[in-house]
């Protein structure tokens, strides 16, 4: 099943037609925010679709679809700001619980359904530049919504069909969502933090390539130099908009300045399609 398929699932009945009739533009994302029309993001622009305003028990219904009834048990997971569910992803945003921590919601205010895609070969020229015999730790670069996690996938398969044994962290099921292929030699670990990840892969499955998602955190961050100690490449993304934004920053650049990451993959859009280029990080 599609992904657009996977969002018509969550979507009140009274919204299901009007978004249909937009699946030839394959939407990137759908926004709801309560009071104002839903919208989907396509071409660059949110496309805001004729039909009533957002409630917020639209929201409510959508989060308990997106999570099998069990909005609870989810919780810990919509904490982090989003919840993956098959081929989407449900960001979150709204009203914090009221000890002020940011540890929970008491409202929800508006949400963000990314649909995940599958582009083969659309990185297969970068994945066959960084598949020497000695592989370059690379991150791949682009602002949010840029396409990151899907060129991972795609460098993912491409190296893994091509012999390369690869340890995948996927920590909230979003790179493989049970149903996008990463290749023959991939073994994917999910619902660990990236160190604990990392380390049970290391021990488990000898992975030649460690590949993770969006290294944001202070953890994360140690969590790819411990990697680094262990002699296993590296493959995984950041949000930056270019090299000197990704340099500008502290963690990153002691991820840099340690020899972790040697080269970058910038992904920038040019005449609305994106567009792939390895950088050296040196």
């Amino acid at each position: 099943m599609e992904a657009f398929d996977d969002l018509l699932m969550l979507l009140p009945a009274k919204m299901v037609q009007a978004v249909e009739r937009h699946r030839g533009f394959r939407p990137e994302e759908m926004r709801f925010r309560i009071g104002r029309a839903p919208s989907l993001v396509y071409g660059g622009r949110e496309h805001f679709l004729p039909i009533e305003k957002v409630s917020e028990d639209d929201l409510l219904l959508i989060l308990q679809k997106a999570t099998g009834a069990s909005l609870y048990s989810a919780a810990q997971a919509i904490r982090q700001g989003y919840y993956c569910t098959g081929g989407l992803r449900v960001g979150v945003c709204g009203q914090t619980a009221p000890d002020g921590t940011g540890t929970g919601f008491a409202r929800y205010s508006s949400l963000c359904v990314r649909l995940a895609r599958e582009c083969r070969g659309v990185c297969g020229a970068i994945a066959a530049k960084l598949n020497g015999a000695s592989f370059p730790n690379t991150l791949i670069l682009s602002p949010p919504g840029g396409g990151k996690t899907t060129a991972l996938r795609d460098v993912i398969r491409c190296l893994s069909d091509s012999g390369r044994r690869i340890g995948v962290i996927d920590e909230r099921g979003e790179l493989s969502a049970n149903v996008y292929d990463l290749g023959r030699c991939s073994d994917v670990i999910s619902g660990l933090d990236k160190l604990t990840g990392a380390l049970l892969l290391l021990r488990s499955m000898t992975p030649e390539i460690i590949a993770a998602d969006e290294i944001t955190s202070p953890e994360d961050i140690q969590a790819m130099e411990e990697v680094y100690g262990c002699g296993t490449g590296l493959i995984a993304t950041a949000h930056a908009k270019d090299i000197e934004d990704l340099t500008g920053r502290k963690g990153y650049r002691r991820l840099i300045d340690g020899g972790v990451f040697r080269n970058a993959v910038l992904i920038q859009m040019k005449d609305g399609k994106r567009h792939y280029e390895i950088r050296s990080l040196a």
